[in-house]
C-alpha cells in the first residue's frame, strides 16, 4: 500500500478483533474526511469539538437550524472545501454537489464528493486513487 497515505481508526469507531478497527489506503482516507466533516470546529459562534485542537473539523454545524435553500447549499460547499483543504491535503475535490433530500424530518442536505488523493510532499502531487466517491447527510 501506499505509506504516504497511512494507517489509523476507521469511522465510525467500533472494535476489531483485538482493539478499535483501523484501516489504510482509501478506507483510511475516507474515514479521515467523514471525521474532518462531521467534527464541529471552532467559530465566532462555537468553541470546536475538541478541547486540544478546538479549530480541527468543519463549519457545516453552522447550517443548522437554517433554512435548506439555494444559498445553504452554497455555504455547505465552502464549509466542505475549506475545511477538507485545511485538514486533510491529500484530498483535491474535483466535484462537490449539495442536493436537498426531502424526508418526514423536514429535509436533509445531501453532499457528493468526488475526489482524488494525492501525494502533496513531491512536485505535481502524485495520484494515489482517483475518482474516489463519498456521500455526506448533514440535517441543517
Amino acid at each position: 500500500m501506499h505509506e504516504f497515505v497511512g494507517h489509523g481508526l476507521v469511522i465510525p469507531f467500533h472494535r476489531g478483533a483485538r482493539d478499535f478497527a483501523t484501516a489504510d489506503g482509501e478506507r483510511l482516507v475516507r474515514a479521515c474526511v467523514q471525521q474532518i466533516l462531521g467534527t464541529v470546529g471552532a467559530s465566532d459562534f462555537t468553541q470546536g469539538e475538541l478541547p486540544w485542537r478546538t479549530e480541527f473539523g468543519s463549519l457545516l454545524h453552522l447550517l443548522r437550524h437554517q433554512q435548506n435553500d439555494v444559498a445553504l447549499r452554497e455555504m455547505a460547499k465552502v464549509y466542505v472545501r475549506d475545511a477538507l483543504q485545511r485538514w486533510e491535503p491529500r484530498v483535491r475535490v474535483t466535484q462537490l454537489d449539495a442536493q436537498r433530500a426531502d424526508d418526514a424530518a423536514g429535509g436533509k442536505l445531501i453532499l457528493r464528493l468526488r475526489y482524488d488523493v494525492v501525494q502533496r510532499n513531491v512536485p505535481g502531487g502524485q495520484m494515489l486513487f482517483a475518482g474516489l466517491e463519498q456521500t455526506v447527510a448533514v440535517t441543517p
